[in-house]
């Protein structure tokens, strides 16, 4: 097919609008993270970031892009948010690689959902999130910070100081997911062309 200068397949439009639409809810997530701190009244954790690991993963396509643009999300935010409340410019904290490996790892389950969107499956996806966040950044935390003893006893310390926490992981996690996946599915049904899976951007 001959393609005249300044004109685009009508495939390549409608993958660039699928990204858009994406990339559009991700970037309102992450300014909805940066500017409702927990002094607002949210639960401790109460945070969009890790629907937005499994949202990224089921839903673009690219399999480069899929990763980084929760930890591009996660970083922008985290950069904020430090300056912003601790008025300090931190590119990255200490331990950051725990949580960041956690987000990883809830884009590749996010991944596991492409095709399987059901409110079962997204519900169980969800809390395993949160519960992947739990263990791997607690145990982080047991490694890396001095304030446990590296003995079993610590670690039992360390996880059972976290356990207050989980709850807002849980509820954020269940909330933000079902916001996200529910309001795409939606729009995928008003506009079809949303649904396009078969086309990669890299």
């Amino acid at each position: 097919m001959l393609i005249m200068k300044g004109e685009f397949p009508m495939e390549t439009k409608k993958v660039n609008l699928r990204f858009t639409v994406l990339l559009g809810i991700v970037a309102v997530a992450t300014v909805t993270r940066i500017f409702t701190p927990p002094l607002l009244g949210h639960p401790s954790n109460f945070s969009p970031i890790d629907a937005i690991a499994l949202f990224s993963g089921c839903y673009f396509a690219g399999r480069l892009t899929k990763f980084i643009v929760p930890l591009l999300s996660v970083w922008v935010g985290d950069v904020f948010i430090n300056y912003m409340y601790l008025h300090k410019l931190m590119l990255f904290y200490d331990g950051f690689y725990w949580q960041y490996g956690c987000y990883v790892l809830m884009t590749l389950l996010g991944s596991l959902l492409a095709y399987r969107v059901t409110p079962v499956n997204l519900m169980s996806a969800s809390l395993s999130s949160s519960a992947l966040f739990f263990v791997v950044s607690n145990f982080g935390v047991w490694v890396g910070s001095g304030m446990y003893p590296h003995t079993a006893s610590g670690l039992v310390a360390c996880y059972t100081a976290a356990i207050p926490f989980l709850s807002g992981t849980a509820i954020g996690d269940l909330i933000y997911s079902a916001l996200f996946f529910g309001s795409f599915q939606w729009a995928g049904k008003r506009f079809p062309i949303l649904a396009l899976r078969h086309t990669s951007l890299k």
